[in-house]
């Protein structure tokens, strides 16, 4: 069956057609957790929750548990929704229980099935034929413009072209961050106001500068005290520190994958297509890995590991133990 925009599922379920079978495909953590929301809402339509609805992830016990409770009935309910995450990490044995369901799927329930592997043929083919797909990819593009009008609609706020260019300027397409940037805007605009570029200068572009792209640059260069100082002012706008902490973790991570891509000869606009870079971004990342060794860029990562366990173990504030991190990372030769 080929895949189906979010939309077209919503208006299936407005018209009352309920699928047995739905898998979300693809790497956009942020998509999957978005749709998997609108579609329980619309599957169990104010029906009780806790009696119908159940997430397990896609190991052996977890995949067992799943399909005994799909094939359980509703409780006051139309229908149950019981959601399996993973389905990528199931082993060949354990693909087959799943595919002996989906040849004959209780018709009271909805099983969705969740793989953030980004193609859909890695999904087994009962599934392929027999389920509702939908593609939860990375956004760029157009794609990535009409997201952030619809996500500001929902809101009951209104962005202008303009605004819109304003605000995807030079922002990375991390949708959980640009969501919490426009989270900012609309509550800055209040329920049926208008945004424009002003607005978004004015509540956007501080944090923008001194976002986790000037830090990666200041880390990536080794500027020790330009690092120092836009650490300070991500808190003082009231970043969280474990925040701040997932971003240099998510860099170095970017940092790895683009020296891995470079040394397979790569070039830049297909390592920025791949890991879902803005273009200059890609450059810059490319510019700093060629500064470091792999052997380097393995001891940054442990760096933070340890960081990682001293924000759980230690009774160092979190300021302190980013401060320390981010002199290491600085540092390290």
């Amino acid at each position: 069956m080929p895949a189906q925009s979010i939309r077209q599922v919503i208006r299936r379920l407005e018209q009352h057609q309920i699928d047995t079978l739905y898998v979300l495909f693809g790497e956009e953590a942020y998509l999957h957790q978005e749709y998997l929301a609108i579609l329980s809402q619309r599957l169990l339509e104010g029906a009780p929750r806790d009696f119908n609805f159940d997430v397990l992830q896609a190991d052996s016990d977890g995949l067992a548990e799943a399909l005994s409770l799909a094939r359980t009935l509703p409780m006051m309910a139309a229908c149950r929704v019981v959601v399996l995450q993973g389905i990528h990490q199931l082993r060949k044995a354990d693909v087959r229980q799943l595919e002996q369901y989906a040849e004959a799927p209780s018709e009271s329930t909805a099983l969705i099935c969740t793989s953030t592997d980004p193609e859909i043929k890695k999904v087994p083919r009962i599934l392929q034929q027999n389920a509702v797909t939908i593609a939860c990819k990375r956004l760029s593009g157009d794609q990535l413009h009409d997201w952030v009008v619809r996500t500001a609609t929902r809101q009951q706020v209104r962005m202008s072209e303009a605004a819109v260019e304003a605000f995807l300027q030079d922002q990375d397409n991390d949708l959980f961050l640009l969501s919490r940037e426009l989270d900012k805007l609309c509550t800055y605009a209040g329920p049926e106001g208008d945004i424009e570029p002003a607005d978004v200068h004015a509540v956007c572009y501080a944090s923008r500068q001194q976002s986790i792209f000037a830090l990666s640059d200041a880390l990536g260069s080794r500027q020790i005290p330009r690092a120092f100082h836009v650490l300070e002012q991500l808190l003082q706008q009231g970043e969280a520190p474990l925040l701040v902490f997932s971003m240099i973790v998510r860099h170095l991570r970017l940092l790895w994958s683009v020296k891995t891509l470079t040394q397979q000869r790569q070039d830049a606009g297909r390592i920025a297509k791949t890991l879902g870079l803005p273009a200059h971004v890609c450059r810059q990342m490319i510019s700093h890995s060629r500064q470091m060794s792999s052997a380097q860029i393995q001891r940054l990562y442990q760096t933070a590991v340890e960081a990682d366990l001293a924000f759980k173990t230690s009774n160092k504030p979190p300021q302190a133990v980013l401060e320390r991190l981010v002199l290491a990372l600085c540092s390290d030769a």
